[in-house]
């Protein structure tokens, strides 16, 4: 009598595990690539900018569901997209802003449970040089 409502208890843990561990990740993921980007005005004005943060998103998320290290590119049928764009901040100085979108497969449940979920990050740093 038990066993459907445990199997149902641990797929939501194991659901929200994955949904709590992708929302870290890209936020840790678009945190690396502003850095990088942030830290000198020739980083934030390299026409690789979208290039470069793509390499370091990737690499905090290579333990992620369905990433690994057969993922090489952002965007198309990766289920990371990256975006990078030299902008200017709050306080007027030169900025960098970096939007991390992650696609995660989940265990789908009808009617409680979606079968992915899309998590988008955006991080803006101030430049440095």
């Amino acid at each position: 009598m038990m066993l459907p409502w445990l199997i149902f208890c641990f797929i939501g843990c194991f659901d929200m595990g994955t949904a709590c561990y992708s929302l870290i990740s890209t936020q840790n993921a678009a945190r690396a690539g502003a850095v990088w980007g942030s830290y000198s005005a020739t980083n934030a004005a390299s026409g690789s900018l979208t290039a470069e943060a793509c390499s370091y998103a990737l690499d905090e998320l290579r333990d992620a569901p369905g990433v690994g290290t057969g993922t090489t590119t952002c965007g198309g049928s990766s289920p990371v997209s990256v975006t990078a764009t030299s902008v200017t901040g709050n306080d007027g100085q030169a900025a960098v802003s970096v939007n991390v979108t992650y696609k995660v497969s989940l265990i789908a449940i009808p009617a409680i449970f979606t079968k992915s979920l899309t998590v988008s990050r955006t991080v803006v740093l101030t430049v440095h040089g």
